[in-house]
């Protein structure tokens, strides 16, 4: 339920890492830092959709990917240009020489312009501080605002989603179906998934919350154990092993 779900929010990481694949984890994270605004960090996002991108083109086309790679880039260097110390050219160097367009065979004038454009107008900013004020005071809010914002978020969704399609996350009964066919990863997995301290920590979560409650089970497996020696089967063979009155008179009178 949604109500379960948020009391979710200040689980372990050790319960995510269990709960999700890597992939889809790391895919919402990218989407929460586009959603919260944490620039800081769009510098890992930047990186993340080129190596996606550039290993399978098609994701998204060209346009789209050059705006998000460097939209992303270029919200990281002005956040890096604003205030009153902003930091100098050789610390934002690093980050305009990753401010490239997407490898493609062709040209797309806009995207070679506004790249251009855009690194001159970093070195403006660094170079001129009466200039900086009054960029981030009147053009900031207006071109790099809300606006700016929801575009970036527009185009993080899009590109999740392609993920989300190129590479599903299979169920349970698909992924017992691939080991099915599998049997040497049975081994693999067990050793591989199976780790008691993150377990632990995930369990131990669980029970602060109150979610578990117990389910009522039948005792085939005690009334099995409990069998005496001797003992013979009941009557009804496609049923569960179970004695009968007369075999449980028969076996106390012996």
């Amino acid at each position: 339920s949604p109500s379960r779900w948020r009391e979710k929010r200040n689980c372990p990481f050790q319960y995510l890492r269990l709960l999700a694949p890597p992939l889809q984890l790391l895919s919402a994270a990218v989407w929460q830092v586009v959603q919260q605004g944490l620039v800081d960090h769009y510098g890992i996002l930047e990186e993340f959709v080129t190596m996606v991108t550039e290993l399978v083109p098609e994701l998204m086309s060209y346009s789209q990917k050059a705006q998000l790679i460097m939209g992303l880039r270029a919200r990281l260097v002005l956040e890096m240009c604003r205030g009153e110390h902003p930091v100098d050219m050789q610390d934002i160097q690093p980050h305009l020489d990753r401010l490239k367009a997407p490898v493609s065979t062709a040209k797309d004038h806009h995207v070679e312009e506004s790249e251009v454009n855009f690194v001159e107008l970093v070195h403006s900013l660094l170079e001129n501080p009466t200039q900086r004020t009054y960029f981030f005071q009147e053009i900031f809010p207006a071109y790099f605002g809300s606006k700016y914002d929801a575009s970036l978020e527009m185009l993080v969704w899009e590109f999740i989603s392609r993920l989300d399609e190129l590479l599903p996350v299979p169920d349970f009964t698909q992924l017992t179906a691939l080991l099915g066919d599998a049997p040497t990863l049975l081994a693999d997995c067990l050793r591989s998934s199976f780790q008691p301290g993150d377990l632990k920590a995930v369990l131990e979560h669980h029970r602060e919350l109150g979610h578990f409650k117990e389910k009522a089970m039948d005792d085939c497996i005690l009334s099995s154990l409990s069998l005496p020696p001797g003992a013979k089967p009941a009557v009804d063979s496609a049923s569960s092993p179970h004695l009968t009155d007369s075999d449980s008179s028969e076996l106390r009178g012996q």
